[in-house]
């Protein structure tokens, strides 16, 4: 189960860079009743392009944690030990 759980990071980073760009583009929506800026667009401004990577990223993060955290406790429970670091965090 350790190697499945290795083999599939490269899948969670990808799932999870879709799951939080489609969370960004719909919270950006619903705020600011418009698309999210675009870096190939030639009239936006780096002022709009900040706070919409600084959304996407933390969402991008949210996203791979929660699955990455998903997959260590099922991984656990099957196997009986903890894959990663072990102790009370920080």
């Amino acid at each position: 189960m350790m190697t499945l759980l290795l083999k599939a990071e490269l899948p969670i980073l990808v799932v999870a860079g879709i799951i939080g760009q489609k969370i960004a583009a719909k919270l950006w929506s619903l705020v600011f009743n418009s698309e999210v800026p675009d870096t190939a667009q030639e009239n936006v401004r780096t002022a709009q392009l900040i706070p919409a990577a600084v959304l996407e990223g933390t969402l991008y993060k949210l996203a791979r944690m929660a699955i990455d955290r998903s997959l260590r406790v099922a991984a656990a429970r099957s196997e009986g030990t903890w894959i990663g670091k072990t102790g009370q965090g920080e």
